[in-house]
């Protein structure tokens, strides 16, 4: 009999976060498209590794990988992608990323399945695409007087909190863990 885990099963969704950012880094380190194409990427790379650490970081150990990339990534929203301390940046990212993928994230994965009985982690994994859903159309609200909601988002200087808030109990957003 073939237990296949539902799609939100939260050990499905954590696992296709880690094939999206190993894809992401992968295509990052061909090194191909203009510094701005580039940059892109590398901001399309953040939002989806904020969203996979708000996710997965009440089931991890302590600071580790996860917590090393969030330093990168607040450094490199700030970095143009003309700037030499662009790519030094980006390349610290994708090795912390790629070390995160490898080891932290399965063993964490490896906890919830052990953990965890079938039924609650889907309750956790639907709770986590529902949020993510939510954040895409949450205003943060420390901007929200300040800055339309289309913009709120986008990738820029404050990109890793702006995401960080949409998916945050505390600031309205909602997430798998709340």
């Amino acid at each position: 009999m073939n237990h296949r885990q539902p799609a939100t099963d939260l050990t499905t969704v954590l696992d296709g976060d880690h094939r999206e950012l190993e894809r992401l880094c992968t295509e990052l380190e061909l090194g191909q498209g203009s510094p701005e194409n580039r940059k892109d990427l590398a901001d399309h790379l953040i939002g989806a590794l904020v969203r996979h650490t708000v996710a997965e970081e009440p089931y991890l150990d302590g600071a580790g990988d996860l917590a090393e990339a969030d330093g990168l990534m607040r450094q490199l929203e700030g970095a143009g992608p003309q700037e030499t301390r662009f790519e030094r940046l980006l390349g610290g990212l994708i090795r912390t990323v790629r070390r995160h993928v490898r080891d932290e994230g399965p063993e964490a994965v490896a906890r919830i399945r052990r953990d965890w009985s079938p039924d609650r982690r889907g309750e956790l994994g639907q709770a986590l695409v529902e949020a993510r859903e939510a954040a895409a159309t949450l205003p943060h609200p420390g901007l929200a007087d300040r800055m339309p909601q289309a913009d709120q988002l986008r990738p820029g200087p404050g990109f890793v909190d702006r995401v960080r808030g949409a998916l945050d109990p505390a600031s309205g957003g909602t997430t798998a863990a709340g």
